[in-house]
């Protein structure tokens, strides 16, 4: 809704701006034909000035005419006449036959301001009489306008009112169309909204935007089949994860019992109690896969609950490496714990259990994933805003095809490099951390870094 409001107040001062610019453009085109119609020709009281500059009366009673005059008349004129102080023709040049050659005086000031038949008419006033010089009929229009002071008085106080009142009026338009089409647009957004949040939404498809109401419930109808669908998928895999989890771990503590048993066996020969105990280790190691299958699956749709409590990394972190070494039946691995001062006094806050199962994870793969001689430093690091685990060996390290799934933002699909690398990945962002790999040549690092204060996962 308040992206709404923003629409809204663009639109109105667009619409104003808008406005302020046709008016301005009008202006200036009005001016510029103005400007354009009086640079076309002389004004026509100019051209009969000159002409009547060049008439003169000879002193036989004759009229002659310049070249100038003359020139001019043809330029611009039909014909001409003068008349004397009685009204009567005395001189004319190509005057039509149809007009009179006697004119009253009431004729006279008739035809001095606009036509005369259909003529439009110029005149000029001198010792010789009145010269009037007519135009072609239809070539101009000419008639009187007047105004009085009054009027020009209110003309300047009336057109800013007008100006300002088609403002207004041009405003008040702009929000009446806006709030319509706010009040349109605004079960839209709540319909977008409540999609965003994963809510249906049902908007009556009528209106200019009927069209996009009517498109936007076609898309939460299937919008809510896809998650009607993706839930009952997700239920059916939890609870297959769950049986198979359950149902698998009888008879593979019966592999495990038999298999001690023929492991600890003073009747057997060597071999075949070398062959029961790797048969106990594998067997171990199946349950601990179903058990992170188990549990990968449930941090992955929330459903493993986090048992919150104050501890110490370092003590953790010490309890690991040593049952690390406890359960090694060779010497090809070594291990170095790097603890600073500073951080074996740090309590933080998490599920204990979780974050210890991480690092046991880190430290398996290290030794499960490199043959030979392995070297693995485990390491604590602590700053003002974050505590940091790292593992790091020098073994073979990680394909770069897989290493660039495992950078790549949480929620996209998780690399299958082993499923404790992925639980390290749920278990870490499940305290609001990150976790990083990297090919350290030789080697793998992988840091595991938590906020000091923990922020809930978005």
């Amino acid at each position: 809704m308040k992206g709404l409001g923003r629409i809204l107040g663009r639109y109105v001062g667009a619409a104003i701006g808008v406005g302020l610019f046709l008016l301005i453009l009008n202006l200036g085109v009005m001016l510029g034909f103005i400007l354009h119609c009086s640079d076309e020709k002389p004004r026509p009281e100019d051209r009969v000035g000159v002409i009547a500059d060049g008439i003169e009366r000879q002193p036989d009673g004759r009229f002659a005419v310049s070249a100038e005059a003359r020139r001019a008349m043809e330029e611009r004129y039909a014909w001409a006449m003068q008349l004397d102080d009685s009204g009567a023709v005395v001189w004319s040049d190509r005057m039509p036959e149809n007009l009179p050659r006697q004119y009253t005086a009431g004729e006279i000031a008739s035809f001095s301001r606009w036509y005369l038949e259909d003529y439009p008419v110029y005149v000029w006033s001198d010792a010789d009489g009145l010269l009037v010089l007519a135009s072609e009929p239809g070539s101009e229009w000419k008639y009187l306008m007047r105004a009085s002071a009054y009027t020009i008085e209110q003309l300047s106080v009336w057109a800013p009112g007008v100006l300002a009142l088609n403002l207004l009026v041009a405003l008040a338009l702009a929000l009446l169309l806006g709030w319509r089409m706010y009040r349109a647009a605004a079960p839209l957004a709540e319909g977008i909204g409540a999609l965003a949040k994963g809510e249906g939404t049902r908007l009556a498809e009528r209106g200019v935007l009927g069209q996009l109401s009517a498109d936007l419930n076609r898309v939460s109808r299937q919008l809510s089949t896809q998650r009607t669908m993706l839930q009952k998928r997700d239920r059916t895999r939890t609870e297959w994860i769950a049986g198979v989890s359950h149902d698998i771990r009888t008879p593979l503590s019966l592999v495990q019992g038999n298999a001690a048993q023929l492991e600890s066996s003073g009747a057997l020969p060597e071999e075949a109690r070398h062959k029961a105990r790797i048969i106990r280790e594998q067997s171990q190691r199946i349950g601990r896969l179903v058990s992170d299958l188990n549990l990968a699956s449930k941090l992955e749709y929330e459903l493993q609950p986090l048992h919150q409590g104050s501890f110490r990394p370092a003590a953790m972190l010490r309890a690991a490496a040593a049952e690390l070494l406890n359960t090694l039946a060779d010497d090809r691995v070594s291990l170095e714990v790097d603890i600073p001062s500073e951080a074996g006094a740090l309590t933080v806050t998490g599920d204990e259990a979780l974050l210890r199962r991480a690092v046991d994870n880190l430290l398996r793969n290290s030794v499960l994933h490199n043959t030979g001689s392995v070297h693995i430093k485990l390491s604590l690091s602590v700053s003002p805003q974050s505590w940091s685990v790292s593992v790091a060996d020098n073994g073979a390290g990680l394909p770069r095809a897989v290493l660039a799934q495992m950078r790549r933002p949480a929620g996209e699909q998780l690399p299958q490099h082993g499923l404790g690398i992925v639980l390290v990945r749920q278990i870490t962002r499940a305290h609001g951390g990150r976790a990083r790999f990297a090919n350290t040549q030789p080697g793998l690092l992988a840091t595991l870094s938590f906020p000091r204060e923990r922020q809930p996962e978005p």
